[in-house]
């Protein structure tokens, strides 16, 4: 399929994309060829892979894709999406949004999804670009004003003492009336149309493997994110690896524009590009 050549594949250390890769990771998919090599590292890493071109296949925040739609395309499987939620904005003390201007507020990465939402409705704090899973004990020591939780951090930082000062992803959905894509899948053009195709009808067939294995996937999975300590994998994954994920709906390709707009607005590439996503073979129950 690579005519040779080992497809790389790299996912963040996250209960909902190992869930995503459980069968093709362990074998119980195959792609053609050699079997692809993993890598696991945190977004912002990913991201800035990913403006070199080092992965034939990536994780990737939503807002990047404009300073990659050259290099890259966006699969049509394996999108995080939330529906009334998102990355969460949390304090240690009781803030409002306007009590953050001019204060220090942490952010998985730039340019990242909870750090645009953050950037349109607190312009005038001061981010921190930090590894996520350091932003909330740095909150709850005080070190930052708030910070952004992204990942199992959405569902572990009220077992740190700290307090929602908004759902940033809930916000979005209320304003657009759209859900909101939080991060995708890419791969690389320079494989060519079929062979993207079939990396992409492969990773349709892992997740629904994992799917009708639940039980079994989960196991594979919870050794990832907060793992046994934060006891919240199967919650995080049924929010991040779901039927949105098996196939991206209108209306989220609809938020996807929406979205890429509002990051070009950012500063973040300088045109919004077209969305052409790779189908691979749809599911029978996927609605394009």
């Amino acid at each position: 399929m690579t005519q040779g050549r080992e497809l790389t594949i790299a996912y963040t250390p996250d209960s909902d994309d190992a869930f995503y890769y459980f069968a093709l990771e362990t074998g119980r998919v195959r792609l053609p060829g050699p079997r692809p090599k993993f890598h696991r590292a945190p977004m912002s890493e990913l991201n800035n892979a990913a403006r070199e071109g080092k992965y034939h296949v990536t994780a990737v925040s939503s807002v990047l894709y404009p300073l990659i739609a050259d290099a890259y395309a966006v699969l049509s499987v394996g999108a995080s999406v939330g529906r009334g939620y998102g990355p969460v904005l949390v304090s240690r003390d009781e803030l409002g949004l306007g009590d953050l201007a001019g204060r220090p507020v942490g952010v998985g990465g730039v340019p990242t999804t909870g750090w645009l939402l953050l950037r349109r409705l607190c312009p005038e704090a001061i981010v921190v670009e930090m590894p996520f899973d350091r932003i909330a004990e740095a909150v709850s020591r005080g070190e930052l004003a708030a910070g952004v939780m992204i990942h199992e951090e959405l569902l572990f930082y009220p077992r740190l003492g700290l307090r929602r000062v908004a759902d940033l992803g809930a916000l979005w959905c209320e304003e657009t009336g759209l859900p909101l894509p939080v991060g995708l899948n890419v791969v690389r053009r320079d494989l060519g149309e079929p062979a993207m195709r079939q990396v992409c009808a492969a990773i349709r067939r892992s997740l629904l493997y994992a799917q009708g294995r639940r039980d079994e996937a989960l196991a594979w999975v919870s050794r990832f994110g907060r793992g046994a300590e934060g006891n919240c994998t199967e919650r995080f994954v049924s929010m991040f690896a779901n039927e949105d994920s098996v196939h991206m709906p209108a209306d989220v390709r609809d938020a996807l524009r929406m979205l890429l707009c509002a990051a070009v607005d950012m500063g973040v590439g300088d045109s919004v590009p077209p969305l052409d996503l790779i189908e691979g073979a749809a599911p029978a129950s996927a609605v394009a």
